[in-house]
């Protein structure tokens, strides 16, 4: 994986140390993928996203029906992501180490988990977190669950005085942007995501993990 930020100048010097590494999978910042793309690597199936950014002022969260999980609900966290496999919806980076050492919420209807969000890194010394894994049953959506969710996890952080939230929306998903901005976060950067190919490597363009 490839986790780099700062001026696509300074970043262009250390390049050559990863050159005997042919695929990559990118998280940087999209002047850095045009870095790697003048370079020779390829990124077919890159995920154009942005990087938002909670402003604790504006933060709000709505009224919510959300519980706190834990790692006793992994395997309905599953089941509630299993949900979206056909769709390629299912978020693609959860372990059982998340619900132990991050924050999660999640809506339960006659027994099972149909919205939830949590984060995929809760760093509380350095006051940092990311959002993610926010997914709500395809048969519930349109209902604000998704709202309610993310809203519970961005609260709950800011209790705890975590004071840098972010989170990644695909460019395209203009009502996921409207959610979050009603949340209180707003664009802070283009970002990039995905599979990066270099010297004729031939590899998948799934996720690799």
């Amino acid at each position: 994986m490839l986790f780099a930020h700062g001026a696509p100048a300074d970043l262009a010097p250390l390049l050559p140390e990863i050159a005997d590494v042919p695929v990559l999978y990118l998280s940087v910042r999209r002047e850095v993928a045009d870095l790697l793309r003048a370079k020779g690597y390829e990124t077919p199936a890159e995920k154009r996203m942005w990087r938002m950014v909670a402003d604790p002022a504006r933060c709000v969260p709505p009224a919510h029906t959300a519980v706190r999980m834990g790692p006793a609900d992994y395997d309905a966290l599953l089941s509630l992501h299993r949900d979206g496999d056909a769709a390629g919806e299912a978020p693609p980076f959860f372990d059982a180490g998340m619900l132990r050492h991050g924050v999660y919420y999640g809506i339960r209807e006659d027994g099972a988990i149909v919205a939830a969000a949590g984060t995929h890194v809760l760093a509380e010394r350095e006051r940092v977190a990311g959002i993610g894994n926010v997914y709500t049953r395809r048969d519930r959506r349109g209902r604000g669950l998704g709202a309610q969710v993310s809203g519970a996890v961005t609260a709950e952080l800011l209790r705890l005085g975590v004071r840098t939230v972010v989170l990644n929306v695909g460019e395209s998903n203009a009502a996921a942007m409207r959610l979050y901005q009603r949340l209180g976060f707003e664009c802070y950067c283009a970002y990039r995501e995905g599979i990066a190919i270099c010297g004729g490597a031939r590899a998948s363009t799934s996720m690799p993990f």
